[in-house]
């Protein structure tokens, strides 16, 4: 099995289209955004161009997150390839359990044989924030296969169920809505509590439910180094706001926390005792836990946690930590909006 981790976005992007370009028999991307700029152009056009050479193009965009909608991809579909939009808009009441429900995931296969997962989405804004994707070339590939065929073949339309598989040290989560049974959370869970040095975390929301709030706190608390990176501003302000409410209990328990000022870190990734990984679509957030289809890889592998390790340290190095005098010290209004958008933190 062959792998790489990518940090930099105009890198990443550069081996995805060569990919593309090398493939033979099939291409699948799903993705929340796809963004109408030249770098949703570049790929669309790519992807025409393997169409028209008889290769299996399928996309799924989600129609809330995405610019692009199958206008976009006339040509594409005079081609022979196939672009599917996840949930438009539903006037049916009741409205927010209707449409909330988005299709998060950021995945790309190529010919069975390697996938992208990950936090990067396609468009231009990406290549100006930390996102962070891995490359796997090899027989995994062929699981993320089967968590993509169960939005293209429409199964979110009956009941909802998750997919969990195994290949080897790593486990693949399909996830899907669901206040019951929420295997990403748990695997979160499971990591954390398995810690006994070190946990890293990069997420661009942190709205964690209050297993996730009190593992992270249990685990300083129990002498495990918990280092946690975050935005310093996201693009969700008010998510920014939110987050800020639960720093001060993880501060008193020992997690260091610091703030990633350079521009917007969106990568999505925990590594623990540089040996055990969780990494792909899903924030640490009710809504990726609870109300979004998610995926993600996990697993036991100490090469990849050593370079996803590599890559947090790195961007540690451009950041600011948490001040807990400050936080203490910050405006009664700002107090007040924290607890009150807190209300709905389940949805946001």
């Amino acid at each position: 099995m062959k792998y790489n981790i990518f940090d930099n976005v105009p890198c990443l992007y550069k081996s995805m289209l060569e990919d593309i370009k090398q493939a033979k028999k099939s291409i699948f991307l799903e993705t929340y955004i796809y963004d109408k700029d030249k770098i949703g152009a570049k790929f669309r056009d790519l992807l025409t161009k393997k169409a028209k050479q008889g290769v299996d193009v399928k996309i799924i965009v989600d129609a809330w997150g995405a610019q692009a909608n199958l206008s976009y991809f006339k040509e594409l579909i005079k081609a022979g390839g196939q672009v599917k939009e996840f949930s438009k808009f539903r006037i049916k009441f009741p409205l927010f359990r209707n449409n909330h429900k988005r299709d998060h995931r950021k995945i790309l296969l190529i010919d069975n044989k390697i996938v992208y997962v990950g936090s990067a989405n396609i468009t231009l804004q990406c290549t100006k924030w930390r996102e962070v994707v891995v490359r796997i070339e090899g027989e995994i590939a062929k699981y993320f296969t089967k968590v993509f065929m169960q939005v293209w073949e429409k199964q979110f339309l009956q009941k909802a169920k998750e997919i969990i598989l195994h290949f080897e040290d790593f486990t693949i989560i399909g996830d899907v809505p669901s206040h019951r049974y929420r295997p990403t959370e748990k695997e979160y869970l499971r990591l954390i509590n398995l810690a006994k040095n070190e946990i890293l975390i990069e997420t661009p929301y942190f709205v964690p439910t209050l297993k996730v709030y009190r593992a992270l706190r249990m685990a300083a608390m129990r002498g495990v180094h918990v280092l946690f990176i975050t935005p310093y501003l996201s693009d969700v302000k008010i998510l920014d706001i939110i987050k800020e409410k639960y720093f001060g209990g993880l501060y008193k328990s020992g997690v260091k926390i610091f703030y990633y000022p350079p521009n917007i870190l969106h990568s999505k990734f925990m590594v623990v005792d540089e040996k055990y990984f969780i990494i792909g679509s899903s924030n640490i957030d009710y809504r990726s836990f609870i109300y979004q289809y998610e995926s993600n890889l996990s697993g036991k592998n100490e090469l990849i946690a050593k370079d996803l390790k590599n890559s947090f340290f790195n961007a540690l190095k451009h950041c600011k930590e948490f001040n807990y005098l400050k936080w203490k010290k910050r405006p009664l209004k700002q107090k007040i909006c924290e607890k009150f958008l807190s209300i709905f933190k389940r949805i946001l």
